[in-house]
């Protein structure tokens, strides 16, 4: 399976990184990285390597806007904004929960990350949000 190339360039610029620091944590060469854009695809396991990179501590709304999420979906209109990632976890789900925002916070933010951000904001969300998230990973839904 191959991933369009113009998606992976989206997911390094909200995931705030170049092709080379990438190509350094994969450990992939620099020149195979950079040639995925000649061919217009990228592999699939470069999805995976590249979702398993650590978030930033800070997220804008734009960042999630260019990894795939649709601009509705985001309670703050200011898209460069910097907000830290559990509180614009907790705040998007609390406006906008459905499976697809859980798949994409899974995605971009890593299921820890999501998951510490409902621990310790638990008192100010219902049970019934946090018992909702926690389905899909329950579940096998976590989107790897």
């Amino acid at each position: 399976m191959k991933v369009n190339h113009s998606l992976f360039e989206s997911m390094l610029n909200a995931k705030g990184i170049n092709k080379k620091s990438f190509s350094e944590y994969s450990q992939i060469p620099y020149y195979t990285v950079a040639g995925w854009k000649k061919s217009g695809n990228v592999p699939a396991y470069a999805m995976v390597l590249l979702k398993s990179i650590p978030s930033p501590q800070i997220v804008t709304a734009k960042q999630l806007i260019d990894a795939g999420m649709p601009r509705a979906i985001f309670w703050n209109n200011d898209l460069h904004k910097t907000v830290p990632n559990d509180i614009f976890i907790i705040s998007t789900l609390i406006r906008a929960y459905n499976d697809f925002v859980v798949k994409k916070f899974f995605e971009f933010f890593g299921e820890d990350t999501v998951l510490a951000a409902l621990i310790k904001h638990r008192d100010k969300i219902s049970d019934k949000l946090i018992n909702r998230v926690m389905t899909h990973t329950n579940n096998g839904l976590a989107y790897a």
